[in-house]
């Protein structure tokens, strides 16, 4: 000490410390410990320097934000019996939220083998809770290896467990890993900084040194070069100020046995030397330079309080969940505490209040679920904070306790915040109707409460008795009456243009089913006898559209392939004209509503369009936390225009869109849109389908005894129609706008309603061209077998003209006669006339005599 050394770098090694304490004391020498509270039990002793903060206080918060009720604590030292200590007053101080916590403390005498003590507290069945939490004090990471490998190994690594661990290296324990898929819970904390650019940058160059590992830098590593840096803050400060720190005798003052301030420090102080010692520098004035330190190390900010213990400190909490790696969840400082983003859980069982007496069910005034009662007549509406309500809800809760097995008796009261429930990541906490539930100032909530993910882990939900979606409520337009094309509006443009080549196609094909066909082709006398059609191009388009038209022509098929087009056209237009008259009517008779948008899609297309939703609740959470693309786009939206699109509440939404002349869209629950388009004045309209689906539910503590029976009942009202006419009544039976309000326009018939016509007409068109074919090569070879016959018999068709035929018979031609005698049987030919060819049938017999026949 005489040669200049002015503190004293230790470790709180049970068996050594309190020597080095004694003799730090007397000889007022600063010691800093850098792996070690320093806590002791005598206040004499006031030289101490901790650098290691306690996580006794960090713990008890976070007891506190499970709302624990029961914890074991297992502890292995001295050190460990002091923090326990602590833990009791902080659990006794009336300043805190008061906790009814029992705690259960174990010692582990050795660490290496306490597999007997785990069993007890596994196979421990006497508390009021079934899940086990266990504070593991423990002084070493090694011992902290030890047991957690001795908990993997009796099975108490299960999903009914939750440890938190009391040091402050979690990050550094190995073993963590098999923990991961046993269902187990674990927290801990740390306080290292890796992420601080001053940090980073000291350990590359350590590690260039191959002082320490980057990587791998362990807490106790962590403090001791922090230690370092803060004994050369004070080198830094003694420098500046030198002679300030000396004793009075000067700097060259060294060895003697003189007395300061009635301290002896000769040799009676000690019996290791002759020649006694007297510290170089003032203890006191080290210890104030020490104390005035402040910097940034490894472990964060480094300052310190009166009494030697680090202050402003950041610890940051770590928890290992199922199936989910180590991951940081918050952090706790001595000012803040502790925040975090973890849902608390609720009171245990023990808290929840007894079966037998009445129920208190937490609502929100909110049409048309809750709402003050608006006609004289009072009788059965429930009278709360002096008003008596009415709604849903109320009924729906009636209606619940009738249907429930277990019989319960209840009364409202309303949400003091006015708020549903939400994480506020400030405090904490849950505020609205899950906060009171949580908190054991109601039992259930009977709102419109949407159920979600973060709400079901703190709350019970019964099945959904409503579901719902977020939807787009829009200013109704200006219903337009029908113009000059509207007998166009009942098909859609794609059915007219099907139509369109329908009708060309029946009418080109019908041509060539009467040509192919011989049953089409007849013979004419006007033309020499040559085969004539009458299903020529234009006849069949002529033939087509008065079939089109509901109007006969004077052609018809003869042909079986022909008549099956002209059926199969037939009955096209036959559902065709029918259904274009019956959505005729629709299309003329009402006004249509020609809305601008229709989908959230159309909303990102029109930009002088803005749009908001509720500031707070389920639907912004949906646009802040959604990945799909249109959905994100529409929350940076409203992000950056969040005071001016954002509502606080839903009537200020449904105002603004009533005055917005169009340019502005709430995004709402789809049970708020559809009753407020009820309400006068009768301005907006729900438009597309809903965004997402959800469902609002009955919520309960965790745990409570009505959980189950109230599912039960809310399933049973379901079965029975029950909330189909709760529903009809409160927003249809009760609505102001009549059917005006729902969207009155017909739509047009697309191409599926009618695709079926489209099918039988092609399949008819397909079967007559191949009857058809068939008809034309039948035929065909018809003619040419007739036509060998008659050559193999020798008989020869001649064909001439009657006068010649009958000149060569003997006939002789008179003037002013007919042409044909009374023989032949035709009297009214006149001169002049054109007469009909005659064909004669020219045969040889065996004998060589020619007979000829006249036909």
């Amino acid at each position: 000490m005489a040669e200049g050394i002015f503190a004293l770098i230790v470790d709180n090694h049970p068996m050594s410390y309190a020597t080095v304490q004694s003799y730090a004391q007397n000889m007022r020498m600063p010691t800093l410990i850098p792996m070690g509270t320093g806590s002791s039990p005598y206040d004499d002793y006031n030289y101490d320097i901790s650098m290691l903060p306690s996580t006794t206080e960090a713990i008890a918060d976070v007891i506190r934000h499970f709302r624990w009720s029961v914890v074991y604590y297992l502890f292995d030292s001295n050190d460990g019996l002091l923090r326990l200590e602590k833990m009791f007053e902080l659990f006794r101080d009336p300043t805190k939220d008061q906790v009814n916590l029992i705690i259960r403390a174990r010692r582990i005498t050795n660490a290496s083998d306490c597999y007997e003590l785990l069993r007890k507290i596994d196979r421990y069945r006497k508390d009021p809770v079934p899940l086990k939490r266990i504070i593991l004090d423990l002084s070493s990471i090694e011992a902290y290896e030890k047991v957690l490998h001795q908990i993997v190994d009796v099975g108490m690594n299960r999903e009914d467990y939750h440890y938190i661990l009391g040091g402050l290296g979690i990050n550094e324990i190995s073993i963590l890993n098999t923990f991961i898929y046993g269902g187990v819970n674990i927290t801990g904390f740390s306080i290292v900084d890796r992420d601080d650019p001053e940090n980073i940058k000291l350990l590359k160059a350590a590690e260039q040194w191959s002082i320490v590992n980057l990587g791998a830098i362990t807490t106790d590593e962590a403090l001791m070069i922090d230690t370092l840096r803060v004994i050369a803050n004070v080198l830094n400060q003694m420098d500046l100020s030198r002679n300030n720190l000396y004793y009075g005798y000067g700097p060259n003052y060294g060895r003697s046995g003189a007395v300061s301030d009635n301290v002896y420090v000769g040799s009676n102080c000690c019996n290791c030397s002759d020649n006694p010692v007297n510290p170089k520098w003032d203890g006191q004035q080290v210890l104030a330079s020490i104390k005035r330190v402040k910097t940034r190390g490894l472990t964060g900010n480094i300052e310190f309080d009166e009494h030697g213990m680090r202050k402003n400190y950041v610890f940051k909490v770590h928890q290992l969940e199922h199936k989910q790696r180590l991951r940081q969840v918050g952090n706790w400082t001595p000012s803040t505490r502790f925040s975090t983003q973890l849902l608390p859980t609720p009171n245990d069982p023990f808290i929840i209040p007894a079966v037998n007496r009445t129920q208190i069910i937490t609502t929100i005034m909110a049409e048309p679920f809750v709402q003050e009662r608006r006609t004289a007549d009072k009788n059965g509406a429930p009278l709360v904070d002096g008003r008596y309500l009415e709604g849903y809800c109320i009924d729906l809760a009636k209606k619940v306790q009738e249907q429930c097995s277990t019989p319960f008796e209840y009364t409202f009261k309303l949400v003091s915040d006015n708020g549903y429930g939400n994480w506020d990541k400030d405090t904490g906490t849950w505020n609205g109707m899950i906060g009171e539930m949580i908190n054991g100032v109601a039992d259930m909530a009977v709102a419109p409460l949407t159920i979600t993910k973060d709400r079901q882990r703190v709350v019970d939900f019964t099945k959904p008795f409503m579901m719902l979606g977020i939807s787009i409520m829009i200013k109704k337009p200006d219903k337009q009456k029908p113009g000059v094309f509207s007998f166009m509006y009942p098909l859609s443009n794609r059915v007219w243009l099907c139509v369109m080549i329908a009708f060309v196609t029946v009418s080109l094909i019908l041509f060539l089913v009467g040509r192919w066909s011989p049953y089409e082709w007849t013979k004419d006398g006007s033309k020499g006898g040559s085969p004539t059609n009458t299903f020529t191009l234009f006849n069949t388009f002529w033939f087509s559209l008065g079939a089109l038209m509901q109007q006969g022509s004077d052609i018809f098929p003869r042909s079986y392939s022909g008549r099956i087009v002209g059926s199969a056209w037939w009955f096209f237009t036959l559902i065709l004209i029918s259904s274009y008259t019956a959505n005729l009517a629709a299309f003329l008779t009402i006004e249509r509503l020609l809305p601008p948008i229709k989908s959230a899609d159309d909303l990102l297309k029109h930009p002088e369009i803005e749009y908001g939703t509720l500031k707070t609740g389920s639907s912004r959470t949906f646009f802040e936390t959604s990945l799909v693309p249109t959905y994100a786009k529409m929350w940076q939206f409203m992000n950056a225009n969040f005071d001016k699109v954002m509502k606080d509440e839903v009537q200020q939404g449904v105002e603004q869109v009533q005055t917005s002349k169009g340019k502005y869209a709430f995004l709402l629950e789809s049970t708020w849109n559809i009753y407020w388009n009820q309400r006068k004045p009768c301005k907006t309209m729900k438009v597309g389908d809903n965004l997402d689906s959800k469902g609002y539910g009955i919520a309960t503590a965790q745990g409570h005894f009505l959980r189950t029976p109230l599912n039960i009942a809310v399933l049973n009202l379901r079965e029975i129609g029950e909330l189909h006419k709760l529903e009809q009544k409160w927003w249809y039976a009760k609505g102001e706008c009549g059917m005006d309000s729902k969207d009155a326009s017909t739509s047009a018939l697309t191409l599926s309603h009618v695709s079926g016509i489209f099918h039988i007409l092609v399949g008819g068109l397909v079967l007559a061209m191949c009857i058809a074919l068939i008809e034309f090569f039948i035929h065909r070879h018809i003619r040419i077998r007739k036509k060998k016959q008659v050559q193999s018999t020798g008989v020869r068709i001649v064909k001439k003209q009657p006068m010649e035929a009958l000149k060569e018979v003997g006939y002789v031609e008179r003037e002013q006669q007919p042409m044909f005698g009374e023989s032949l049987g035709s009297s009214n030919y006149q001169k002049g006339q054109t007469a009909t060819p005659l064909v004669m049938f020219e045969s040889t017999s065996p004998t060589g005599t020619s007979h000829t026949k006249i036909l």
